[in-house]
């Protein structure tokens, strides 16, 4: 039997219960009225415990005292749902959502996208809330594919609203970390880029079942008032790795992470995207070559550049640092800091520095495992972040930052999401809290006729090879090859054959195998 007293200040207690089983949370009015007397002062919860055993009587009693912001998120947060380990999840990938957390609700979880089959990862908005940029590989193996759509109570991807950054480069790209600015006009991301993606299975790594970072890369800037994609002046260097970049608010300065990168191969444009080279791969996985990033600051210009300069407190600090987020007045940096690398690190933490540079704290909200993909609230008020603390499958949490940029201890978003997976990419939409949208993906792949074929829904395929076509994207010979591969199972081998011969003409290094 456990005795709970809410205690406020003048109301001791302002409401009792007893229960029997060892978790409690009193319903929403019950809430409501407690933030409401409190004056949004402090808070006592008193727990008192009182059990018979053959030894002695126990009397036992813990004290919790709580606090209440006046300060509201103000915003729905999205963020994808992604079962693990990330083997199961890339042969699964229908398993994978995306999914709207509305603070504050009774029923704050709204999947707006789920069943969908190929892979999705950064997403970004505006700062009005009004359009959505993500990477979707939407072409079969074209980890390039890039969607920008408006936000509305649908959100359409389809053939109006996709491009590719490796069809726009004439080369296989990640398109890593791409990032819309917030008025809307432009798009950053990485071009050239080389990863390092290494995927583990065993139990024991569920946790951390992916080594995922670029070793090559340069930031490039896509206008899309004249829809061209050109590299930035002063983050362009191919000695170094470049990626990881965000806007300002002002949209004037980009922030980004590099590192020194490993040589290319050769002189020529033909090169692996996703790194093959096991003793390359294993260098890192076990850890014995260090690749360490610093966060530095360079002026767009319009597109021209100009000095890219290491941010104080954030580079050259013996550690890696990256994730870079920063506060929508432009005062405050957050950024992630690990031994090593970058992205799903277990001892990465979230540390605040001034924007201009200068001392970093660690924020007091960190737990002692991963702290990672930070976002700020569009009030500056709040900050969404994950942590592998409660579990190996990731959880959202919320961190209030002061005007001095002290952070609060965490709070747990419970109920965010699907049992077995992890929650990630969270980046908050700049509008009202209670908004939610359904997001419709439209685009048709070969990934998805492969599977109407599986399914034996062969009329369906078959429309949908017509509709793939229509769409007028493919021109690579991965694509040429599915398309013959899917003729053939659809009995017609006279288009197979045209495909195939179209394949062999074409340039057979434009992807990678990825």
């Amino acid at each position: 039997m456990w005795n709970i007293s809410i205690n406020l200040a003048g109301h001791h207690p302002f409401i009792t219960k007893t229960v029997y089983q060892n978790r409690w949370k009193p319903d929403l009015s019950m809430w409501d009225s407690i933030k409401t007397f409190s004056n949004y002062k402090d808070i006592k919860i008193v727990i008192n415990r009182k059990k018979s055993s053959k030894i002695a009587f126990l009397d036992q009693k813990a004290e919790l005292p709580i606090r209440i912001s006046e300060d509201e998120v103000g915003a729905p947060i999205l963020y994808r749902e992604i079962p693990l380990p990330f083997i199961y999840a890339e042969k699964h990938i229908w398993e994978t959502s995306y999914a709207l957390y509305k603070v504050g609700s009774s029923n704050p979880r709204h999947e707006a996208l789920g069943q969908f089959m190929v892979c999705g990862n950064c997403h970004s908005s505006t700062r009005d809330g009004k359009t959505i940029a993500l990477d979707f590989d939407a072409v079969s193996r074209d980890k390039g594919g890039y969607f920008i759509a408006n936000i509305d109570s649908q959100v359409v991807f389809n053939n109006d609203n996709y491009m590719s950054w490796s069809k726009i480069e004439g080369k296989a790209t990640f398109g890593l970390f791409s990032k819309i600015s917030h008025q809307g006009r432009y798009v950053l991301t990485t071009i050239k880029d080389r990863v390092i993606n290494v995927k583990f299975e065993a139990p024991s790594t569920i946790a951390y079942s992916e080594l995922f970072f670029p070793i090559n890369g340069v930031i490039a800037v896509y206008d899309r008032a004249t829809k061209k994609l050109a590299e930035l002046p002063g983050a362009n260097d191919t000695a170094y790795i470049q990626s990881n970049g965000i806007w300002t608010p002002d949209d004037k300065y980009i922030i980004f992470a590099r590192a020194k990168a490993l040589p290319y191969p050769d002189k020529s444009s033909r090169y692996e995207s996703l790194i093959s080279d096991t003793t390359i791969t294993n260098a890192f996985v076990s850890r014995k070559r260090d690749l360490k990033f610093d966060l530095y600051i360079i002026p767009f210009n319009d597109g021209k550049g100009g000095e890219a300069k290491p941010i104080k407190g954030a580079s050259f600090n013996g550690q890696s640092n990256y994730f870079p987020a920063i506060s929508p007045d432009g005062k405050w940096l957050v950024f992630c800091e690990s031994n090593n690398y970058m992205m799903i690190q277990k001892d990465s933490k979230l540390f605040i520095v001034p924007r201009e540079g200068g001392r970093a704290i660690k924020l007091a909200c960190n737990f002692l495992e991963m702290n990672s993909w930070h976002a700020w609230s569009p009030n500056g008020k709040w900050m969404v972040f994950v942590s592998k603390s409660l579990s190996i499958y990731t959880d959202m949490f919320l961190t209030h930052i002061d005007n001095k940029g002290h952070a609060s201890i965490p709070v747990w978003l419970e109920d965010s999401k699907r049992p077995r997976c992890a929650a990630n990419y969270p980046e908050f939409i700049n509008r009202d809290p209670s908004f939610t949208f359904d997001m419709k993906y439209e685009y048709i792949n070969t990934l998805l006729i492969q599977a109407a074929i599986h399914e034996g829904k062969i009329e369906q395929a078959r429309k949908m090879v017509k509709q793939y076509l229509e769409q007028g994207q493919t021109s690579t010979p991965v694509e040429y090859e599915d398309l013959g591969n899917i003729m053939l199972k659809l009995g017609d081998k006279k288009e197979a054959e045209k495909y195939f011969k179209l394949e062999a003409q074409g340039d057979s290094s434009f992807y990678s195998r990825f």
